[in-house]
């Protein structure tokens, strides 16, 4: 499990860097700039998607790739129209649940949650994570 370390680092450093940017421009709303971050996103995942497969954990490469996604196909579809109440809450939402993620990288709770999983699976191999 310790060759996840390097791979969760990586995303840890990357998906706060976003998450700062994102911040700043869902302050003042820059939908262009919201839809860079669904871009970013998407880029993120797929850097990460060759690590994440070898290490048999393609869900946070999902959980990203599917942000990434949603961002960018909300903010495109605003492009032409107004930015409503339900678009902010949106942005919100997803913002939140990255920023989770990312805490718990950040704080060990990530990889605890993963060796424990691998434990279970050691010791029960039809074990369904």
């Amino acid at each position: 499990m310790e060759r996840f370390l390097p791979i969760l680092s990586m995303i840890q450093v990357r998906l706060r860097e976003i998450l700062t940017r994102n911040e700043g421009y869902m302050s003042s709303w820059n939908i262009v700039k919201i839809r860079d971050v669904g871009e970013d996103l998407i880029r993120l995942a797929h850097e990460a998607y060759p690590q994440l497969s070898q290490v048999e954990h393609k869900i946070l490469f999902q959980s990203l790739r599917e942000a990434g996604l949603g961002i960018r196909f909300r903010a495109t579809k605003i492009q032409g129209g107004m930015l409503k109440e339900e678009d902010k809450t949106y942005f919100r939402s997803v913002h939140e649940a990255l920023e989770e993620i990312c805490e718990k990288i950040e704080t060990g709770e990530y990889y605890q949650a993963l060796l424990d999983i691998a434990e279970k699976k050691k010791h029960k191999p039809y074990y369904k994570a």
